[in-house]
């Protein structure tokens, strides 16, 4: 199946629901060729399209915005990380990800966060979840919105990103999935208990990154840098 083709039509699809705002300048040209000379042809097609999605989307409410980039991103082929980097356990970087178009639920689930941060949705509402899927035991990942993040943990209502289920539903609704412990980028960790019939706050840690969480943060930082001089001094990477 040419996915390739299949992001392209869904960029085509989603073109007409925005326009280009001044608040998100376009990316300088000097980023696509850095990204075609390390990663091909078909690469920056892909990152182009993506660019062109936020470049056209931006004053989209949140909700259709988180609707955008779940459906999008969807489309990556999942691929384990013993078969796409020859490593038990690797967390890649957005751009990796979408360079080398593939990723596992980790990697799908970090791309989606950066790209809703490139659509303006605020780092506070975002939360990366380690759940398991209770049918098969699978360890998995997904992508958390929290429409109240300033409240306490234990009133957060979130909205689920999946790429095993395409639709976005509040996390009640995903009694498929166990709940275990969320995380952002600060290293907060949120230990949920989930007795199956309910969900509570076991406990809350600050700067407790693991060691995924941490590479990956250093390698983001490295490409914020390196995009930085690229994009003509302007960050391109936002907060993770």
């Amino acid at each position: 199946m040419n996915y390739l083709l299949i992001i392209s039509c869904i960029v085509v699809f989603f073109l007409s629901s925005g326009s280009a705002t001044a608040d998100y300048p376009p990316w300088s040209e000097k980023v696509f060729i850095s990204v075609e000379e390390e990663y091909g042809v078909d690469a920056v097609k892909r990152v182009r399209n993506l660019h062109t999605i936020i470049l056209e989307n931006q004053d989209l409410p949140a909700m259709e915005k988180l609707d955008l980039v779940n459906k999008t991103l969807n489309y990556l082929p999942w691929i384990a990380d013993s078969q796409h980097w020859k490593k038990s356990d690797y967390w890649a970087s957005p751009m990796e990800t979408l360079s080398t178009f593939g990723g596992d639920c980790e990697d799908i689930a970090i791309v989606k966060w950066m790209m809703l941060r490139h659509l303006g949705i605020p780092y506070e509402h975002l939360r990366l979840a380690y759940v398991k899927v209770k049918a098969t035991g699978e360890i998995h990942m997904v992508l958390l919105y929290l429409t109240y993040p300033s409240k306490p943990p234990k009133q957060w209502e979130a909205y689920v990103l999946d790429n095993l289920d395409p639709e976005i539903k509040i996390g009640v609704e995903r009694t498929d999935l166990m709940a275990v412990y969320l995380t952002d980028g600060d290293g907060t960790i949120v230990l949920i208990e989930d007795t199956g019939d309910g969900r509570n706050v076991k406990g809350i840690y600050k700067d407790r990154k693991t060691r995924s969480l941490d590479d990956l943060i250093k390698k983001m930082e490295a490409d914020r840098e390196k995009y930085k001089k690229l994009n003509d001094g302007r960050d391109l990477l936002p907060k993770f």
